[in-house]
C-alpha cells in the first residue's frame, strides 16, 4: 500500500531542499571575500647637473670670466696709428674653467658695444691657430688655417652667417685652451676723412656645452 503522506509530501521536500540549496549558494556569494597579501618594490635615483664655464686671457689680461661686454678682455692690437692695407693683429685664448666637468663649442657669435667714426672703413678677419703658443702674427693667416672670420675680410662689426664651431674640452691635468688670432686694418682706398679718427668693437664668442 503505497503512503500517499509520503508521496504528497516528496515534492515539498524537494523544494524545500532547492530553496536550502539556493540559500547556501547565495550565503557563499556574499560572505566569502579573502582578504589579500600585498607587497611593493622600490626604485631611486640621485642625479646631479653638469658644470660649464669658460674664462679668457689675452696679451694684456689674466684668465678670467670676461662677461658681460662691459668687462672685456682687452685684445692688445697696438693700433694707434692705422694706415689703409696695414695690418695689426691680437689674440684671445679660451678655456674652460677647473670646475667645468663637460665639453662644448666656441663660436664667434656677435659684436656689441660699437663705437666710433673709424668702424665703417675697418675690417677684418680670424683664425683658430693650431696650438696657443703660435705667434698672432701674419704667418697664422698663411697655408691652410682653421678661419673663424674669412679668409675674405668683413666689415668689423660683422660676424659670419653660419659661426665656426671649435670642440672646447673639460679640464684633464692641463686645462685645454683655444687661440683666436684677429688681424684687422682700414680698409684699402679709405677716404682722407678718416684720418684721426676713432673705434672700438667687441666681439662676443658663444661657448655651448654638449
Amino acid at each position: 500500500m503505497v503512503n500517499r503522506r509520503t508521496q504528497a509530501g516528496t515534492p515539498r521536500l524537494r523544494r524545500t531542499r532547492a530553496v536550502l540549496a539556493g540559500a547556501l549558494v547565495i550565503g557563499l556569494g556574499t560572505t566569502s571575500t579573502l582578504a589579500a597579501w600585498t607587497d611593493g618594490e622600490y626604485g631611486t635615483g640621485s642625479f646631479a647637473a653638469s658644470v660649464f664655464g669658460t674664462e679668457s686671457q689675452t696679451a694684456s689680461s689674466s684668465w678670467a670670466s670676461h662677461t658681460p661686454a662691459a668687462n672685456a678682455a682687452t685684445l692688445a692690437f697696438n693700433a694707434t696709428a692705422m694706415s689703409p692695407s696695414v695690418s695689426f693683429y691680437a689674440y684671445l685664448d679660451i678655456r674652460t674653467t677647473a670646475t667645468t666637468n663637460v665639453g662644448g663649442t666656441v663660436a664667434l657669435t656677435g659684436s656689441s658695444n660699437n663705437a666710433g667714426a673709424l668702424l665703417p672703413a675697418l675690417e677684418y678677419r680670424a683664425v683658430r691657430t693650431a696650438t696657443t703658443s703660435t705667434t698672432c702674427a701674419a704667418a697664422a693667416f698663411t697655408g691652410t688655417p682653421t678661419w673663424i672670420v674669412g679668409p675674405s675680410y668683413l666689415g668689423v662689426t660683422s660676424v659670419p652667417g653660419s659661426p665656426v664651431s671649435s670642440a672646447i674640452t673639460a679640464p684633464a691635468g692641463a686645462t685645454p685652451q683655444l687661440r683666436f688670432c684677429f688681424e684687422a686694418r682700414v680698409q684699402s682706398g679709405a677716404g682722407n676723412a678718416y684720418q684721426g679718427t676713432t673705434g672700438a668693437v667687441t666681439w662676443e664668442f658663444t661657448a655651448t656645452s654638449t
